[in-house]
């Protein structure tokens, strides 16, 4: 049974501080933002930062955490064209280069994101954040043992960062390493027992052995941390599917298409799939 995958995009942190030349103007409304942004008003942080950079067009880190609050706010041309104002002010600026590359990711630019990510590396080998996400752009490609090298590098560098053991499971078990997928997802789990990809990606993996009960188990505690986390139905459908368990199955089905319409041919697909192997065993 294939599995359904979730990876996790992380922007770098936003800049702590203004550039030495930034107006006191500037400054203080740059720190307002980010107070603003820190408490969820992404609106103020905008507004803001909009502010200080009126006050000094100069300040690169205006730029970057402008871009940031914009992702946020789901506006990906204005973080982008954000991120690259930031770069042409400082060029060695590592994190709105790492910044632009989730951006670029988002988008769907591969390549140009691994390509932003490696520079932000290049010139801050400790980021922790931009081996994490050009992990999720190579694992999107398919490069699973170069995905696996990032969040080896990733974890050797925050050994706390949950999400690279997550999605390093989620590269493990693609590529059929079960029990290292478990090991990871039991790692995360311990940093964040509230961490429901982690659960996702360990029922996954137990789905895998057809150990149907424990993953049915992971589905479960998934759903109770994100109730909307559609994923975690559909495996929990096939799972009960394979057990016998027809019409919870199809509630589950029913739901994890309610919550992502997009779903629907691959469940359908996979059901089949599932019925086809046990008419066979009957």
């Amino acid at each position: 049974m294939q599995r359904f995958l979730l990876i996790v995009t992380l922007l770098l942190p936003f800049c702590a501080t203004a550039q030495a030349q930034a107006s006191r103007s500037a400054r203080s409304y740059f720190d307002r933002a980010n107070e603003r942004y820190s408490k969820g008003d992404i609106d103020g942080a905008i507004a803001d930062f909009d502010v200080a950079i009126t006050f000094d067009p100069s300040l690169a880190c205006a730029y970057n955490n402008r871009g940031n609050a914009r992702l946020d706010r789901g506006n990906l041309e204005g973080a982008l064209a954000d991120y690259d104002r930031a770069i042409e002010l400082t060029p060695r600026f590592a994190e709105a280069y790492a910044n632009r590359g989730n951006a670029r990711q988002l988008k769907a630019d591969l390549d140009e994101a691994i390509a932003d990510l490696t520079k932000a590396i290049l010139i801050n080998p400790r980021l922790d954040r931009a081996y994490f996400n050009r992990g999720n752009a190579r694992y999107a490609k398919g490069e699973l043992d170069s995905a696996i090298a990032d969040y080896d590098d990733a974890i050797k560098i925050n050994p706390q960062l949950e999400q690279a053991y997550s999605n390093r499971a989620n590269a493990r078990g693609a590529k059929g390493d079960f029990q290292g997928a478990i090991a990871d997802c039991d790692r995360a789990i311990r940093i964040n027992p509230r961490r429901a990809e982690a659960y996702l990606a360990r029922g996954a993996a137990r789905a895998a052995r057809k150990d149907f009960a424990s993953a049915i188990a992971d589905y479960d505690r998934a759903i109770q941390i994100e109730p909307r986390l559609a994923l975690a139905y559909a495996n929990r459908g096939l799972a009960r599917l394979i057990e016998g368990h027809t019409s919870e199955a199809q509630a589950d089905f029913k739901q994890a298409i309610k919550l992502d319409s997009n779903l629907e041919c691959l469940i359908e697909k996979r059901v089949g799939e599932v019925e086809r192997t046990l008419g066979r065993k009957r």
